[in-house]
């Protein structure tokens, strides 16, 4: 014990170097700690007596050395120190730089999915490039190590570095949403992916994949409630704190009974938490695309993918039909293929086949393919109306797209396009075809058959936005609180919302602020507690799964580049 004590105060002594001893001792101070300039130890604890010892016991012998002999003799051992530190700490800022250029080619080949064996012909070009602008660092170059292993090895310590980060910021959430989606990959494997959207106190907006789990066996409820029950706890992220749940509304996720969202509303019930306060969401962006396959006058874009299939599925038919168009001046130079899964596609497929419909006409009767519909005045008609709509309908799946975006963002792109449809229908029943230019070109007999189409779908928008527009009070009182009608909100926010309504100063804040920075900035948790927090709960939902979209292709050309 009296030896830990004796110990423990040597340890915590404060001793201060006195310039005289290099010159009694041969030592100085090098970061607070003694060094022999002779031998290069270091001394353990810096005192008098213990420097004193080290020299009479190991170099005694320079003694001999006095007056400017010995003020020479340390001027040399101390640039023969300063040489040799200098070249450890070079050498060891070169390793680091090395290091450093290394993780940053790693980085790169990850955020641009390129093939993890990249990194050697990204290594062959660097030195080859270094050999020409910087032979003499040519070296350093050299001894970059970008092999497959390596730069795997290197994307893995970033991922683990992220999962860490990501955990320590879910800490901080105030509240967060889940968005829940699967889709099967190149090799057959359901991968269910779980994304994570949260919000500091400070509405701070955190967007992260949470899970990506291969599904093997089934897909059901039970199977996803699982998983995402897994990864919730793997960040030690509370139910209490769960703000929404947005899906795909396949059956798995939207079944009354076993589907995911019954499974967490039941699960919420067994916390003792109200499951009426959670928000769920089936994808905007995937609703869009049901309503835009709900059109009856879909039977247009069969006739369409039909001739195109026969044009692009072989190498001779696609060199001969672009041969034709060049030699039409055509305006394209060939056809897109339709693809059912990409959002984008119906509409420039539409379009790009009507701008060159008799091309293709005279192709496929060239070919004995001949397609009659491409001869009929009404389905020509019908063919220009879809490309009107389909045009409209990429526009608002773009308007839908991209990350971060608000829920009721989302909502006012939606309700923008509903009043259009109302607008559209009551115009074309009078005939007015200003909105729809390549119909008008067409000159319809009558267009009250495509009034009734948007009428068609102005329902079919009302049905599958349903369980949205049902939130749109509790969506106002985040977005327009100085405007929402007082007495048709909850009791809860009543008074702060009227106090907010009459104080000028937050309405010239609120008209010329973001809507987070205004809330952030100007709405105080000590003055309007229930208002902010409701504000926290809105923006940390999800109102699609665009980010799941992004992240499938991104996967497909991982495995590939994997392999």
């Amino acid at each position: 014990m009296a030896s830990a004590n004796k110990r423990i105060k040597i340890d915590t002594e404060c001793h201060v170097f006195n310039e005289k001893w290099t010159n009694e001792y041969f030592i100085v101070a090098v970061k607070c700690k003694p060094i022999c300039l002779i031998c290069r130890e270091v001394i353990s604890v810096l005192k008098k007596s213990n420097l004193e010892r080290h020299y009479n016991t190991k170099h005694i012998e320079y003694e001999e050395y006095q007056g400017q002999l010995r003020e020479d003799k340390i001027k040399e051992l101390q640039k023969n120190l300063n040489t040799q530190q200098t070249i450890f700490t070079k050498r060891q800022k070169e390793m680091d730089s090395v290091m450093q250029a290394s993780y940053v080619v790693n980085e790169l080949i990850k955020k641009r999915n390129r093939p993890h064996s990249d990194g050697e012909f990204i290594k062959e070009c660097i030195v080859a490039t270094a050999a020409l602008l910087a032979p003499e660092k040519l070296r350093l170059f050299e001894s970059m190590n970008l092999s497959r292993r390596t730069v795997s090895d290197g994307i893995k310590d970033e991922t683990h570095d992220i999962e860490i980060s990501q955990e320590d910021s879910a800490a901080d959430f105030e509240f967060y949403s889940l968005a829940v989606d699967e889709v099967t990959d190149i090799t057959g494997t359901a991968q269910l992916a779980i994304f994570l959207r949260g919000i500091t106190s400070v509405f701070k907006i955190q967007e992260d994949l949470l899970s990506l789990v291969p599904m093997h066996d089934s897909i059901r409820g039970e199977d996803v409630f699982e998983k995402v029950i897994s990864a919730v706890h793997g960040y030690q992220l509370s139910f209490e704190k769960l703000s929404g749940l947005t899906t795909n509304g396949a059956p798995a996720m939207v079944e009354s009974q076993k589907g995911l969202v019954a499974l967490v509303k039941k699960e919420m019930d067994r916390l003792g938490l109200d499951p009426s306060k959670l928000i769920v969401c089936h994808c905007n962006i995937h609703q869009e695309n049901l309503c835009a396959q709900s059109m009856r006058l879909n039977k247009v874009m069969s006739i369409a993918v039909l001739s195109i299939n026969f044009i692009k599925s072989k190498g001779f038919n696609s060199c001969q039909f672009k041969e034709l168009l060049k030699d039409h001046e055509a305006a394209y130079g060939d056809v897109v293929s339709y693809s059912g899964v990409r959002w984008l596609t119906r509409g420039n497929t539409l379009k790009q086949f009507y701008e060159l419909r008799n091309e293709v006409k005279l192709f496929m009767e060239m070919n004995g393919k001949s397609v009659a519909e491409l001869s009929n005045p009404k389905w020509l008609c019908d063919l220009a109306f879809m490309v009107d709509i389909t045009q409209y309908f990429s526009a608002l799946n773009v308007k839908l797209q991209g990350p971060n975006q608000l829920l009721i963002s989302l909502l006012s792109h939606v309700k923008s396009f509903e009043t259009k449809l109302k607008l559209w229908q009551t115009q074309l029943e009078k005939g007015n075809m200003t909105h729809f230019p390549t119909l008008q070109a067409q000159k319809p007999a009558s267009t009250v058959e495509y009034a009734r189409e948007c009428a068609h779908l102005l329902q079919k928008f009302c049905d599958q936005f349903q369980d949205l527009i049902s939130k749109e009070l509790e969506l106002n009182i985040f977005f327009m609180p100085l405007s929402v009608e007082v007495r048709n909100v909850h009791e809860v926010f009543q008074h702060e919302l009227t106090e907010m309504q009459n104080n000028n100063e937050l309405r010239d804040k609120h008209s010329s602020l973001p809507v987070l920075q205004f809330y952030r900035l100007y709405v105080g948790a000590n003055k309007f507690p229930n208002v902010r927090r409701h504000a926290l709960k809105i923006a940390s939902m999800f109102g699609t799964t665009y980010c799941f979209k992004q992240a499938c292709s991104r996967l497909v050309k991982n495995y590939v580049h994997a392999r």
